[in-house]
């Protein structure tokens, strides 16, 4: 019973923190959302650090599965498809994360450190996915195209829902993601080889309806 409810606290704490932001959820709030006292929430989570510390965690373990290198030398179009849905569901499901950046790594020292490894593996396994499809010969990369584009890509994976935000957008989690995957797409067209050109326009197609 003290395991499920530990797991109703932060499955709400997610959910609120995604909805209201961190900063403007109180302890209170969690509580009246779990439906137990103020007392019992401190029983588990002294303070809200420890909440913001549990659902990291949990984070970087997500996490660890979604950036696993590409395997078998034969990624294809589909198979990275497939790895930026996963991204975008994570990035989706912990999107306080991303949101409240510049109040957290303040806030949160193991936040920043966290989201700094976090950008920097985003980097890395989308240039290994374009290496691995570059030597599949679904994209053409120049000697120093990999790193740009793999930066560009994991910018837009990361930064994309507050750029919208600054320009006055606020779209919902679900149509910010559908945006973001669009937009790293596009980002191949100049890249893909001929014989692929169209599957990718078809996929990114769909993300522009």
């Amino acid at each position: 019973m003290s395991r499920n409810t530990r797991t109703r606290i932060l499955v709400s704490t997610l959910l609120l923190f995604n909805e209201k932001g961190e900063p403007n959820t109180t302890t209170n709030e969690i509580a009246d959302t779990v439906d137990i006292s103020p007392g019992n929430l401190y029983y588990h989570f002294r303070k809200k650090s420890d909440l913001v510390d549990a659902l990291l965690l949990e984070f970087q373990a997500d996490a660890r599965k979604v950036l696993q290198p590409p395997g078998g030398g034969h990624d294809s179009l589909d198979d990275f498809w497939v790895f930026l849905h996963r991204l975008l569901e994570l990035t989706a499901g912990y999107r306080f994360l991303l949101r409240d950046m510049e109040t957290l790594v303040v806030e949160y020292p193991k936040v920043r450190n966290a989201l700094k490894h976090f950008a920097r593996a985003l980097d890395a396994s989308f240039e290994l996915y374009l290496h691995a499809m570059a030597g599949s010969g679904v994209i053409k990369l120049g000697r120093n195209d990999a790193k740009l584009v793999s930066r560009n890509l994991a910018v837009i994976a990361l930064f994309s829902e507050k750029f919208d935000a600054l320009k006055g957008f606020a779209p919902a989690a679900d149509d910010a993601a559908l945006q973001s995957a669009g937009s790293i797409l596009n980002v191949l067209k100049p890249y893909v080889a001929e014989g692929f050109a169209r599957h990718l326009m078809e996929l990114a197609a769909y993300y522009e309806a």
